[in-house]
């Protein structure tokens, strides 16, 4: 399989993604959003609605939570509202920390795999030195662009 080599602008791209920062006043979701925005735009849920093109009891339960728009219906509110609706992946940590745990998890499940043998025959190494070869197999997978780690199997959240 022809692996996808990232172009500049794709480099730069992910260089600017930066994890979540911790709000002040708390997340707020679209529905939230929007009551505000409307509400300081002094617009009825009909002005909006009519706007947006979808109904007044949907934009309703938007507001309330109660509905999860679509990505489509959301732009045309936020259209209404004369507003630009931009959706950005924000990483929980720090994207290289995020690749580098998963290849420790590869890395470790792959070294647990031969020490079992190795306790079985009473040849495991002490801790010391199996804290080194985690980080060198670690390193090893993180180097070598072919490797996979997020192959499907019982995969953890990150």
């Amino acid at each position: 399989m022809k692996r996808h080599q990232l172009n500049v602008t794709d480099e730069i791209a992910l260089a600017r993604l930066q994890p979540k920062a911790q709000e002040k006043f708390g997340d707020r979701s679209p529905g939230e959003w929007i009551r505000v925005l409307r509400g300081y735009f002094r617009m009825t849920q009909r002005d909006l609605a009519a706007r947006a093109h979808i109904s007044q009891p949907h934009l309703a339960g938007i507001e309330s939570g109660r509905v999860d728009p679509q990505l489509s219906t959301l732009r045309r509110i936020c259209d209404g509202l004369a507003c630009d609706l931009v959706v950005e992946p924000r990483p929980r940590k720090p994207l290289k920390e995020l690749l580098h745990g998963q290849a420790r998890s590869v890395a470790l499940a792959r070294l647990k795999q031969t020490m079992g043998t190795m306790a079985l025959e009473n040849q495991a190494p002490d801790e010391e030195l199996f804290e080194k070869l985690l980080e060198r197999r670690t390193s090893e997978i993180l180097n070598d662009k072919r490797e996979r780690l997020w192959k499907t199997r019982n995969s953890k959240d990150v």
